[in-house]
Protein backbone atom coordinates (compact mmCIF):
# COMPACT_ATOMS: atom_id res chain seq x y z
CA UNK A 1 0.00 0.00 0.00
CA UNK A 2 2.56 2.74 0.60
CA UNK A 3 4.25 1.93 -2.60
CA UNK A 4 1.52 2.51 -4.08
CA UNK A 5 0.99 5.52 -2.05
CA UNK A 6 4.26 6.83 -3.01
CA UNK A 7 3.67 5.84 -6.68
CA UNK A 8 0.46 8.02 -6.93
CA UNK A 9 2.17 10.84 -5.27
CA UNK A 10 4.90 11.04 -7.37
CA UNK A 11 2.68 10.45 -10.31
CA UNK A 12 0.87 13.52 -9.24
CA UNK A 13 4.25 15.87 -8.59
CA UNK A 14 5.45 14.57 -12.02
CA UNK A 15 2.33 15.91 -13.74
CA UNK A 16 2.11 19.03 -11.89
CA UNK A 17 5.81 19.66 -12.56
CA UNK A 18 4.93 19.01 -16.58
CA UNK A 19 1.78 21.49 -16.16
CA UNK A 20 4.08 24.22 -14.77
CA UNK A 21 7.31 23.64 -17.41
CA UNK A 22 4.57 23.87 -19.94
CA UNK A 23 3.11 27.06 -18.65
CA UNK A 24 6.61 28.75 -18.24
CA UNK A 25 7.42 27.63 -21.91
CA UNK A 26 4.66 28.89 -23.33
CA UNK A 27 5.58 32.41 -21.81
CA UNK A 28 9.32 33.03 -22.53
CA UNK A 29 10.48 34.58 -24.63
CA UNK A 30 14.40 33.37 -23.73
CA UNK A 31 16.06 31.65 -26.60
CA UNK A 32 19.09 30.26 -24.83
CA UNK A 33 16.86 28.55 -22.38
CA UNK A 34 14.11 27.09 -25.41
CA UNK A 35 17.16 25.83 -26.81
CA UNK A 36 18.56 23.76 -23.84
CA UNK A 37 15.00 22.39 -23.10
CA UNK A 38 14.78 21.26 -27.04
CA UNK A 39 18.20 19.71 -26.67
CA UNK A 40 17.55 17.93 -23.27
CA UNK A 41 14.48 16.76 -25.32
CA UNK A 42 15.76 15.47 -28.08
CA UNK A 43 19.56 14.31 -26.46
CA UNK A 44 19.00 10.44 -27.05
CA UNK A 45 18.59 10.91 -30.65
CA UNK A 46 22.16 13.08 -30.63
CA UNK A 47 23.46 11.20 -28.44
CA UNK A 48 22.95 7.23 -30.44
CA UNK A 49 24.16 9.07 -33.73
CA UNK A 50 27.04 9.77 -32.09
CA UNK A 51 27.62 6.51 -30.04
CA UNK A 52 27.60 4.52 -33.13
CA UNK A 53 30.95 6.53 -34.43
CA UNK A 54 32.94 6.37 -31.56
CA UNK A 55 32.02 3.04 -30.36
CA UNK A 56 34.98 1.68 -32.58
CA UNK A 57 37.41 -0.97 -32.00
CA UNK A 58 40.06 1.74 -30.57
CA UNK A 59 40.73 3.48 -27.11
CA UNK A 60 37.85 5.89 -27.37
CA UNK A 61 35.78 2.70 -26.67
CA UNK A 62 35.46 2.81 -23.29
CA UNK A 63 35.04 6.81 -22.73
CA UNK A 64 32.04 6.88 -24.96
CA UNK A 65 29.70 7.69 -22.52
CA UNK A 66 32.30 10.67 -21.17
CA UNK A 67 32.40 11.41 -24.43
CA UNK A 68 29.23 12.11 -25.60
CA UNK A 69 27.87 13.64 -22.76
CA UNK A 70 31.04 16.03 -23.28
CA UNK A 71 29.89 16.71 -26.86
CA UNK A 72 26.34 17.35 -26.36
CA UNK A 73 26.62 19.56 -23.53
CA UNK A 74 28.90 21.99 -25.48
CA UNK A 75 27.32 25.25 -25.68
CA UNK A 76 25.12 26.19 -29.06
CA UNK A 77 22.03 25.50 -30.45
CA UNK A 78 19.90 22.37 -31.43
CA UNK A 79 20.45 23.46 -35.08
CA UNK A 80 23.75 23.45 -34.61
CA UNK A 81 24.26 19.63 -32.71
CA UNK A 82 21.89 18.40 -35.20
CA UNK A 83 23.79 20.00 -38.17
CA UNK A 84 27.21 18.80 -36.30
CA UNK A 85 25.92 15.04 -35.86
CA UNK A 86 24.85 14.79 -39.16
CA UNK A 87 28.33 15.90 -40.60
CA UNK A 88 29.96 13.98 -38.13
CA UNK A 89 30.69 10.40 -40.07
CA UNK A 90 32.52 12.01 -42.32
CA UNK A 91 35.13 14.03 -39.75
CA UNK A 92 36.46 17.47 -39.22
CA UNK A 93 39.98 17.01 -38.64
CA UNK A 94 41.99 18.34 -42.26
CA UNK A 95 44.63 15.39 -42.20
CA UNK A 96 46.31 16.50 -44.47
CA UNK A 97 47.35 19.40 -43.26
CA UNK A 98 47.98 18.07 -39.77
CA UNK A 99 50.19 15.78 -41.13
CA UNK A 100 51.73 18.61 -44.04
CA UNK A 101 54.88 19.36 -41.77
CA UNK A 102 53.72 23.00 -41.75
CA UNK A 103 53.09 24.84 -38.63
CA UNK A 104 48.92 24.47 -38.04
CA UNK A 105 47.10 26.53 -35.73
CA UNK A 106 43.92 24.99 -34.03
CA UNK A 107 41.97 27.44 -35.95
CA UNK A 108 43.10 26.19 -39.48
CA UNK A 109 43.30 22.41 -38.51
CA UNK A 110 39.32 22.35 -38.10
CA UNK A 111 37.24 21.95 -41.42
CA UNK A 112 33.48 21.64 -41.27
CA UNK A 113 30.87 20.76 -44.20
CA UNK A 114 28.58 23.74 -45.26
CA UNK A 115 25.81 22.50 -43.12
CA UNK A 116 27.73 21.92 -39.90
CA UNK A 117 28.66 24.91 -38.21
CA UNK A 118 32.56 25.53 -37.84
CA UNK A 119 32.35 27.40 -34.79
CA UNK A 120 30.40 24.70 -32.40
CA UNK A 121 33.27 22.77 -34.28
CA UNK A 122 35.95 24.23 -32.51
CA UNK A 123 33.99 24.91 -29.13
CA UNK A 124 33.70 20.84 -29.17
CA UNK A 125 37.55 20.45 -29.78
CA UNK A 126 37.93 23.27 -27.30
CA UNK A 127 35.85 21.15 -24.92
CA UNK A 128 37.53 17.80 -25.73
CA UNK A 129 41.23 19.18 -26.31
CA UNK A 130 42.69 18.35 -23.01
CA UNK A 131 40.67 15.56 -21.95
CA UNK A 132 42.85 12.42 -20.82
CA UNK A 133 40.55 10.05 -18.22
CA UNK A 134 43.41 10.97 -15.72
CA UNK A 135 46.50 10.04 -17.99
CA UNK A 136 44.81 7.36 -19.77
CA UNK A 137 46.16 9.24 -23.49
CA UNK A 138 47.80 12.20 -23.84
CA UNK A 139 46.44 15.76 -24.24
CA UNK A 140 45.24 16.27 -27.37
CA UNK A 141 44.83 12.39 -28.45
CA UNK A 142 41.03 12.25 -27.51
CA UNK A 143 39.93 15.52 -29.49
CA UNK A 144 41.77 14.61 -32.87
CA UNK A 145 40.14 11.04 -32.88
CA UNK A 146 36.81 12.15 -31.56
CA UNK A 147 36.79 14.76 -34.14
CA UNK A 148 38.06 12.39 -37.33
CA UNK A 149 37.08 8.46 -37.73
CA UNK A 150 39.87 8.42 -39.77
CA UNK A 151 42.44 8.89 -36.62
CA UNK A 152 42.29 6.06 -33.81
CA UNK A 153 43.93 5.78 -30.63
CA UNK A 154 45.30 2.54 -29.96
CA UNK A 155 47.78 0.51 -28.13
CA UNK A 156 50.48 0.81 -31.10
CA UNK A 157 51.35 4.54 -30.63
CA UNK A 158 49.29 7.78 -29.74
CA UNK A 159 47.89 8.46 -32.78
CA UNK A 160 47.09 5.76 -35.76
CA UNK A 161 46.15 7.10 -39.40
CA UNK A 162 46.20 4.65 -41.67
CA UNK A 163 49.35 2.90 -42.28
CA UNK A 164 50.97 5.25 -40.21
CA UNK A 165 51.81 5.72 -35.86
CA UNK A 166 51.91 8.75 -34.90
CA UNK A 167 53.57 9.63 -31.36
CA UNK A 168 52.12 12.62 -29.85
CA UNK A 169 53.89 15.02 -27.84
CA UNK A 170 51.94 17.68 -26.01
CA UNK A 171 52.98 21.00 -23.87
CA UNK A 172 50.02 21.96 -21.68
CA UNK A 173 51.70 24.31 -19.42
CA UNK A 174 54.92 25.07 -19.33
CA UNK A 175 57.28 21.95 -20.09
CA UNK A 176 56.70 19.84 -22.93
CA UNK A 177 56.99 15.98 -23.88
CA UNK A 178 60.02 13.91 -22.80
CA UNK A 179 61.01 11.50 -25.88
CA UNK A 180 60.49 8.28 -24.82
CA UNK A 181 59.56 6.61 -21.45
CA UNK A 182 61.54 6.08 -17.93
CA UNK A 183 64.26 3.25 -19.15
CA UNK A 184 64.47 4.30 -22.42
CA UNK A 185 68.08 5.74 -21.59
CA UNK A 186 70.61 4.35 -19.08
CA UNK A 187 71.40 6.79 -16.09
CA UNK A 188 72.60 4.74 -13.02
CA UNK A 189 76.09 4.56 -14.26
CA UNK A 190 76.81 8.62 -15.07
CA UNK A 191 77.74 9.32 -11.98
CA UNK A 192 80.67 6.63 -11.71
CA UNK A 193 81.51 7.68 -15.61
CA UNK A 194 81.94 11.28 -14.68
CA UNK A 195 84.24 10.58 -11.64
CA UNK A 196 86.63 8.57 -13.49
CA UNK A 197 87.50 12.05 -15.30
CA UNK A 198 86.61 14.83 -12.50
CA UNK A 199 86.37 15.54 -9.73
CA UNK A 200 82.92 16.76 -9.03
CA UNK A 201 80.03 16.51 -6.49
CA UNK A 202 77.40 13.87 -8.35
CA UNK A 203 75.04 14.69 -5.88
CA UNK A 204 74.39 17.73 -8.00
CA UNK A 205 72.69 18.30 -11.41
CA UNK A 206 74.10 18.45 -13.93
CA UNK A 207 72.83 19.90 -17.49
CA UNK A 208 73.48 17.89 -20.95
CA UNK A 209 75.31 22.02 -21.87
CA UNK A 210 76.96 22.27 -18.64
CA UNK A 211 79.49 19.14 -19.82
CA UNK A 212 81.82 21.28 -21.92
CA UNK A 213 82.59 23.81 -19.46
CA UNK A 214 83.00 21.27 -16.56
CA UNK A 215 85.36 19.33 -18.62
CA UNK A 216 87.18 22.35 -19.76
CA UNK A 217 87.76 23.82 -16.18
CA UNK A 218 89.24 20.50 -15.14
CA UNK A 219 92.04 20.62 -17.06
CA UNK A 220 91.32 17.95 -19.59
CA UNK A 221 92.80 17.92 -23.20
CA UNK A 222 90.99 17.39 -25.68
CA UNK A 223 91.83 13.29 -25.97
CA UNK A 224 90.90 12.86 -22.54
CA UNK A 225 87.30 15.02 -23.29
CA UNK A 226 86.73 12.60 -26.41
CA UNK A 227 87.21 9.22 -24.16
CA UNK A 228 84.97 10.47 -21.72
CA UNK A 229 82.23 11.66 -23.91
CA UNK A 230 82.62 8.70 -25.95
CA UNK A 231 82.14 6.34 -23.23
CA UNK A 232 79.29 8.51 -21.17
CA UNK A 233 76.94 8.59 -24.44
CA UNK A 234 77.77 4.89 -25.37
CA UNK A 235 76.54 4.22 -22.11
CA UNK A 236 73.59 6.61 -22.17
CA UNK A 237 72.08 5.05 -25.56
CA UNK A 238 73.21 1.45 -24.75
CA UNK A 239 75.78 0.82 -27.92
CA UNK A 240 72.38 0.63 -29.82
CA UNK A 241 72.96 4.15 -32.11
CA UNK A 242 75.53 6.44 -33.34
CA UNK A 243 77.00 9.04 -30.99
CA UNK A 244 79.75 10.49 -33.05
CA UNK A 245 78.17 14.00 -33.58
CA UNK A 246 77.33 14.15 -30.04
CA UNK A 247 80.75 13.65 -28.70
CA UNK A 248 81.78 15.88 -31.46
CA UNK A 249 79.81 18.74 -30.33
CA UNK A 250 80.36 18.57 -26.69
CA UNK A 251 84.28 18.42 -27.60
CA UNK A 252 84.13 21.54 -29.85
CA UNK A 253 82.28 23.18 -26.73
CA UNK A 254 78.75 23.24 -29.40
CA UNK A 255 75.93 23.23 -28.04
CA UNK A 256 74.85 19.46 -28.34
CA UNK A 257 71.45 19.25 -28.04
CA UNK A 258 70.08 18.54 -31.34
CA UNK A 259 72.96 15.60 -32.12
CA UNK A 260 71.17 14.46 -28.38
CA UNK A 261 67.77 14.36 -29.80
CA UNK A 262 68.52 12.82 -32.48
CA UNK A 263 70.19 9.76 -31.12
CA UNK A 264 67.50 9.95 -28.72
CA UNK A 265 64.89 10.01 -31.07
CA UNK A 266 66.47 7.25 -33.21
CA UNK A 267 66.20 4.39 -30.23
CA UNK A 268 62.53 5.78 -28.93
CA UNK A 269 61.47 5.15 -32.60
CA UNK A 270 63.30 1.66 -33.13
CA UNK A 271 61.70 0.73 -29.90
CA UNK A 272 57.82 2.53 -30.19
CA UNK A 273 57.99 1.79 -34.42
CA UNK A 274 56.04 5.22 -34.87
CA UNK A 275 56.55 6.71 -37.85
CA UNK A 276 56.86 10.98 -36.95
CA UNK A 277 56.06 12.78 -33.83
CA UNK A 278 53.66 15.48 -33.28
CA UNK A 279 54.01 17.89 -31.67
CA UNK A 280 51.34 20.20 -29.84
CA UNK A 281 51.57 23.30 -28.35
CA UNK A 282 48.28 24.11 -26.29
CA UNK A 283 48.99 27.56 -25.11
CA UNK A 284 50.06 28.31 -28.54
CA UNK A 285 46.65 26.60 -30.26
CA UNK A 286 49.17 25.13 -32.68
CA UNK A 287 50.75 21.75 -33.79
CA UNK A 288 53.44 20.32 -36.15
CA UNK A 289 54.39 17.00 -37.30
CA UNK A 290 57.63 16.37 -38.25
CA UNK A 291 59.85 12.95 -39.46
CA UNK A 292 63.49 14.61 -38.82
CA UNK A 293 64.60 14.91 -35.46
CA UNK A 294 67.44 17.24 -36.69
CA UNK A 295 64.40 19.87 -37.99
CA UNK A 296 62.46 19.33 -35.00
CA UNK A 297 65.34 20.65 -33.16
CA UNK A 298 65.56 24.04 -34.41
CA UNK A 299 62.43 24.84 -33.61
CA UNK A 300 61.88 23.48 -30.08
CA UNK A 301 62.53 25.22 -27.17
CA UNK A 302 65.05 24.33 -25.15
CA UNK A 303 65.70 20.41 -24.43
CA UNK A 304 66.25 20.20 -20.52
CA UNK A 305 68.38 17.03 -20.85
CA UNK A 306 69.94 16.67 -17.47
CA UNK A 307 73.03 14.03 -17.17
CA UNK A 308 72.63 13.90 -13.08
CA UNK A 309 69.16 15.51 -11.29
CA UNK A 310 69.83 15.71 -8.18
CA UNK A 311 66.10 13.64 -7.12
CA UNK A 312 66.60 10.38 -7.63
CA UNK A 313 62.60 10.38 -8.48
CA UNK A 314 62.93 12.38 -11.69
CA UNK A 315 66.66 10.48 -13.40
CA UNK A 316 65.10 8.64 -15.92
CA UNK A 317 63.27 11.16 -16.77
CA UNK A 318 65.49 14.14 -16.94
CA UNK A 319 67.75 12.15 -19.10
CA UNK A 320 65.53 12.07 -21.85
CA UNK A 321 65.06 15.03 -24.26
CA UNK A 322 62.25 17.57 -23.57
CA UNK A 323 60.62 19.06 -27.14
CA UNK A 324 58.07 22.10 -26.73
CA UNK A 325 57.39 23.45 -30.04
CA UNK A 326 58.54 26.81 -30.37
CA UNK A 327 54.93 29.69 -30.82
CA UNK A 328 55.06 31.13 -34.26
CA UNK A 329 54.36 34.92 -34.75
CA UNK A 330 51.93 35.79 -37.35
CA UNK A 331 53.81 37.42 -40.47
CA UNK A 332 52.74 41.06 -40.86
CA UNK A 333 53.45 42.92 -43.93
CA UNK A 334 54.13 46.40 -43.66
CA UNK A 335 50.17 47.13 -45.00
CA UNK A 336 49.26 44.51 -42.10
CA UNK A 337 51.47 45.92 -39.38
CA UNK A 338 49.80 49.52 -39.96
CA UNK A 339 46.19 48.45 -39.45
CA UNK A 340 46.94 46.47 -36.71
CA UNK A 341 48.41 49.48 -35.03
CA UNK A 342 45.32 51.77 -35.92
CA UNK A 343 42.76 49.38 -35.19
CA UNK A 344 44.62 48.67 -31.88
CA UNK A 345 44.93 53.03 -31.37
CA UNK A 346 40.90 52.86 -32.51
CA UNK A 347 40.12 49.82 -29.98
CA UNK A 348 41.96 51.66 -26.54
CA UNK A 349 39.91 55.05 -28.21
CA UNK A 350 36.82 53.11 -27.91
CA UNK A 351 36.91 51.48 -24.88
CA UNK A 352 35.19 53.28 -21.96
CA UNK A 353 36.92 54.22 -19.27
CA UNK A 354 36.38 53.20 -15.70
CA UNK A 355 36.03 55.92 -13.14
CA UNK A 356 34.01 54.60 -10.81
CA UNK A 357 36.04 54.85 -7.20
CA UNK A 358 34.23 52.50 -5.95
CA UNK A 359 34.81 49.78 -8.59
CA UNK A 360 38.18 50.83 -8.94
CA UNK A 361 39.38 50.03 -5.22
CA UNK A 362 37.73 46.66 -5.58
CA UNK A 363 39.44 45.78 -8.89
CA UNK A 364 42.46 47.04 -7.31
CA UNK A 365 42.02 44.81 -4.12
CA UNK A 366 41.12 42.24 -6.71
CA UNK A 367 44.58 42.08 -8.33
CA UNK A 368 46.33 42.24 -4.59
CA UNK A 369 44.77 39.26 -3.97
CA UNK A 370 45.70 37.11 -6.76
CA UNK A 371 49.21 38.41 -6.71
CA UNK A 372 49.15 37.57 -2.94
CA UNK A 373 47.79 34.28 -3.90
CA UNK A 374 50.19 33.39 -5.95
CA UNK A 375 53.41 34.59 -3.69
CA UNK A 376 52.04 32.00 -0.85
CA UNK A 377 51.32 29.61 -3.79
CA UNK A 378 54.72 29.57 -5.12
CA UNK A 379 56.76 29.49 -1.40
CA UNK A 380 54.74 26.83 -0.82
CA UNK A 381 55.86 24.76 -3.47
CA UNK A 382 59.34 25.65 -3.14
CA UNK A 383 58.93 24.71 0.76
CA UNK A 384 57.22 21.41 -0.27
CA UNK A 385 59.68 20.13 -2.84
CA UNK A 386 62.31 21.21 -0.70
CA UNK A 387 60.53 18.96 2.45
CA UNK A 388 60.80 16.35 -0.29
CA UNK A 389 64.22 16.52 -1.36
CA UNK A 390 63.41 17.63 -4.77
CA UNK A 391 66.13 19.96 -5.90
CA UNK A 392 66.05 19.98 -9.49
CA UNK A 393 65.73 23.97 -10.89
CA UNK A 394 64.28 22.78 -13.99
CA UNK A 395 61.23 21.11 -12.36
CA UNK A 396 60.60 23.49 -9.66
CA UNK A 397 60.48 26.22 -12.05
CA UNK A 398 58.40 24.60 -14.72
CA UNK A 399 55.95 24.88 -11.47
CA UNK A 400 56.72 28.17 -11.21
CA UNK A 401 55.91 28.84 -14.66
CA UNK A 402 52.67 26.80 -14.63
CA UNK A 403 51.35 28.95 -11.91
CA UNK A 404 52.28 32.36 -13.70
CA UNK A 405 50.80 31.46 -16.68
CA UNK A 406 47.51 30.34 -15.28
CA UNK A 407 47.01 33.39 -13.18
CA UNK A 408 48.45 35.35 -15.74
CA UNK A 409 44.91 34.06 -17.76
CA UNK A 410 42.22 35.79 -15.43
CA UNK A 411 40.35 32.36 -15.75
CA UNK A 412 41.46 30.00 -13.36
CA UNK A 413 39.19 28.76 -10.38
CA UNK A 414 41.69 30.20 -7.45
CA UNK A 415 39.35 28.05 -4.89
CA UNK A 416 40.50 24.75 -6.55
CA UNK A 417 43.61 25.48 -7.95
CA UNK A 418 45.86 24.10 -4.94
CA UNK A 419 43.91 20.58 -6.08
CA UNK A 420 44.74 21.14 -9.90
CA UNK A 421 48.40 22.05 -9.35
CA UNK A 422 49.20 18.95 -7.54
CA UNK A 423 47.20 16.67 -9.91
CA UNK A 424 49.19 18.17 -12.71
CA UNK A 425 52.62 17.92 -10.87
CA UNK A 426 51.43 14.77 -8.22
CA UNK A 427 55.23 15.26 -6.29
CA UNK A 428 53.68 17.97 -4.60
CA UNK A 429 50.96 15.62 -2.91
Amino acid sequence: MRAREFLIENTDQVSGLKSQIISQVKKTQDADLLQKIYTVLNKTGLVDRIGLVLDRDTDTKGYVKQLVDMIIDVPGSYEEKAAFVKGYPNGYIDIGKMLSGEYVRFKDLIKGESDAPIKFIQRVFDSLKQVTFGGAKGPGEFALAVLSPHIKITGKGDLNIGDKVIEVKAAVGASGGRVGTPGLLRYDNIPKILSKYLDINTNESLNLKQLSGTMKNAGLDENSQTKLCTELFTYIFDGKTDISDVVSAVVAGEDPSAAYLRANYALYQEESKFTGMMLINFPAQSLKYFLDPIQMAQEINAIGVYLISSNPGFKARMILSQVTLRPVKEPTGPVEAKAKIRNKKQSKEQEPINTDPEQLKKQKQLDMARKKYANALKNWVVDTLKNKQITDPTYQNQILATIDADLASGKTDLQNYDKKLVKKFPELA
